[in-house]
This record gives structure tokens, sequence and C-alpha cells, in this order.
């Protein structure tokens, strides 16, 4: 029994470590994909539906938006994307924020509006691929990469702990730390 929980307990931290590892290379991939988007031509986008709504951290309210872009011949290309508008207010989490349905219709025109009339820039070889313009300007694959590199140290390291405690490796280095200490005696 104690053997199965040393197994179980390094699966679980190998699974962790891979899924950090997984959350790195997706953030390094964005965040390629957003530095070669700086390359690519700007293309007028229409929105066909975007929503803003709060989001609640710790301390603070901020508004996220969440948007479906049609671009391309016919408006038959679709990106949907969700972000954090530059300039939104943020509130205090306490008191909760009170807002009427007009400012709430006001804020998501407003920042809809911004981003339909920004536009996305679009892959030349690969149509399907797209991001926003603003993202590309303002230099988001820079955050990017940062959160894939700490996740990817995160991730070697939890899953090098994890092969560690694997208890045939742990017994081996039981087994030779007693070797070394006798022949001493």
């Amino acid at each position: 029994m104690k053997f199965a929980l040393r197994c179980l307990r390094s699966a679980v931290l190998l699974l962790t470590g891979a899924f950090f590892l997984l959350g790195s290379a997706i953030s390094v991939v964005d965040s390629a994909v957003l530095l070669r988007a700086q390359a690519w031509p700007r293309v007028s986008a229409a929105v066909e539906r975007c929503d803003l709504t709060l989001r609640y951290g710790k301390h603070d309210v901020t508004w996220e938006a969440h948007a479906v872009f049609r671009y391309g011949s016919g408006q038959s290309a679709e990106y949907e994307t969700t972000w954090q508008p530059a300039g939104a207010p943020v509130y205090s989490r306490s008191p909760d924020p009170e807002l009427n349905h007009e400012q709430i219709a006001a804020l998501t025109k407003t920042y809809c509006d911004a981003a339909a009339n920004d536009g996305l820039r679009v892959s030349p070889m690969f149509p399907g691929i797209a991001r926003r313009n603003e993202a590309v300007v303002t230099g988001t694959w820079k955050s990017e990469l940062g959160f894939g590199t700490f996740s990817l140290l995160i991730g070697l390291m939890v899953s090098a702990g994890s092969i560690s405690m694997l208890p045939w490796i742990e017994d081996r280095k039981k087994r030779s730390t007693k070797r070394k200490a006798r022949p001493g005696l």
C-alpha cells in the first residue's frame, strides 16, 4: 500500500509538471505568433458579437471583453478572443460596483467599436490565423513569453522532483548511501 501511494504521489506531481509544460508551450507559441504578426497586413473586421463582463480579482474589479470577429472575403473567416480593454475603469472590490444597464451598454459600445475599428492582423500564408491589432502593437508577446518561460521552469522542476520521488529511485538512493557508510567502519 505504501508503495502504491508513493507511486501515486509521483504520478500526480508528474501530471502537474506536464500541465505546466503544456501551458508553457502554448504561451511560447502564442508569443511567437504575436511577434510574427507584426509583419502581417492589417485587415478590417466586423464584430459579430461582443460582450463586456466584470472580472473579480482579489482586490479589484476589471472589465473583460469577449468578441467574435468576422473578416476576409465575404466575412467568412471567424476569430474569437477575450481581452482586457486598455483604459477600462478599474473598481474597488468592496463595495461591489453598482452599474446600470446604460453604463454597461455605453462601455460595451466604446470598447467593442474600438476593437472593430482597430482591426485584425491576419497571416497571408494561413488566413485562419489572426490576432487583434492592439495586442500586436502593444507588445503583448513579451508578457506571453515571460509567462511561458516561468511555466517552463516550474514544469521542469516539478517533473524532475516527481521523477526523483519514484519509489525505485528513492530506494536506490537509500541503498547507495548505506553502502558508502559501511566501508568506513
